[in-house]
């Protein structure tokens, strides 16, 4: 496994971007990122990563947390939209999607995070904060 990065989005509204996810039968939902390649520093992964994901373009405020997540060093950062229309990204995601697989980017209330199932636990609960 390598570190990953990911990005934490809110719209006007207060929702958050997420990624709905079905895959072997479960529905789940994360935050969008993903891994750190090569030389890229955890924030240059994270723009990459959102680009790639969601097709925004996002400037990163800060990062929020450092997580170790099933042995595996994820960071987390508060990031704003610079430009582009949110739609499942042309990277890895939008090549893999399919209907035992499916990838969705959607907005999402943070009073719904329990209903789609925010994964991991801890992603919740700094949602929950960053929206306060």
């Amino acid at each position: 496994m390598r570190p990953r990065s990911v990005g934490i989005l809110f719209n006007d509204q207060g929702q958050v971007l997420l990624m709905l996810r079905r895959k072997e039968g479960r529905a789940y939902a994360t935050l969008p990122g993903g891994g750190i390649e090569g030389e890229e520093t955890p924030a240059e992964a994270c723009v990459r990563e959102m680009l790639e994901e969601v097709n925004l373009t996002v400037q990163v405020e800060r990062e929020v947390l450092v997580l170790e997540n099933l042995g595996n060093r994820e960071h987390y950062f508060l990031v704003t939209w610079q430009g582009g229309e949110m739609r499942l990204g042309d990277g890895p995601e939008g090549v893999r999607h399919s209907e035992a697989n499916s990838y969705e980017p959607a907005w999402v209330s943070v009073e719904q995070l329990d209903a789609v199932n925010l994964v991991p636990e801890q992603a919740r609960g700094l949602v929950r904060g960053l929206a306060g």
